[in-house]
């Protein structure tokens, strides 16, 4: 499961060359889910010929596993290794290389109509983090097979990340709790994105539309991974960041962010 917040957090430094030394995107800002929607993702689970499970985000991750214990590649270096936990229930463990990032729990209502995810974990700071979401049926009957579409979420460590200008011209940003930074000249070339767990080969572009608005695209290997807008309020004392998935318009996610 991708980190719900990871496209919302990635973007608020890209307009600091564009504007004065008094920079209103400077600071530390934090997410507040409250105000954020982040449900009405959709994820399908299908199975194959070969008798393997298939997860499709109907964009750019998909791959096949088995619930049998065993590690799985699913994108970049990350791996997942599934177990049954009863008849309506699994665990998983998601890594990327030989790091856990997450332990999942799904659970299939008795009507099979909806499917509870708990997502488990510490971040590279040190910090406990229970996420949970909720996603209901959009196709098919029973188990694990169909097309499902989040209506809740819930996270319990909202992101807090911190802006900076070391020299002119240059910018500098991270999110303390998962270690990750960017930076460099915003002058709308691929910035790599670093972290001990950060996939490799992830960068940032950003175009400038406005001195207060500014579009990206988040890449993975090169290749387009998510896009978004992200909007100052005249008072700079928050902005609206509105992303979404390769492919998928469709499916908006909205993250409020407020400065600290």
């Amino acid at each position: 499961m991708k980190r719900l917040f990871l496209v919302c957090a990635l973007v608020a430094l890209a307009t600091l060359p564009a504007l004065a030394a008094d920079n209103p995107w400077v600071g530390t800002w934090k997410l507040d889910p409250a105000k954020s929607q982040f449900a009405g993702d959709t994820f399908t689970y299908s199975k194959g010929e070969n008798g393997m499970m298939h997860f499709s985000d109907g964009a750019t991750i998909q791959y096949d596993f088995a619930i049998d214990g065993k590690e799985y590649k699913t994108y970049a270096n990350r791996t997942t290794s599934w177990t049954a936990d009863g008849d309506h229930a699994w665990n998983s463990v998601s890594k990327a290389d030989d790091t856990v990032l997450a332990n999942v729990h799904r659970e299939l209502s008795a009507d099979g109509k909806t499917l509870n995810i708990t997502v488990t974990g510490t971040q590279p700071d040190g910090t406990a983090f229970h996420n949970e979401v909720t996603y209901v049926r959009e196709s098919g009957t029973a188990g694990l097979e169909g097309k499902w579409r989040s209506t809740k979420v819930t996270i319990s460590a909202p992101d807090v990340f911190v802006v900076s200008e070391p020299a002119e011209g240059e910018i500098h940003w991270e999110i303390p709790g998962y270690k990750e930074s960017v930076g460099g000249k915003a002058d709308g070339s691929d910035l790599p994105i670093t972290g001990p767990t950060t996939p490799p080969g992830l960068t940032l572009s950003v175009k400038m539309d406005s001195p207060r608005k500014l579009s990206y695209i988040i890449k993975q290997d090169g290749k387009p991974r998510s896009y978004g807008t992200q909007t100052l309020a005249a008072d700079g004392k928050s902005f609206v960041d509105v992303s979404w998935d390769e492919g998928k318009p469709s499916e908006k996610s909205t993250g409020f962010y407020a400065k600290q």
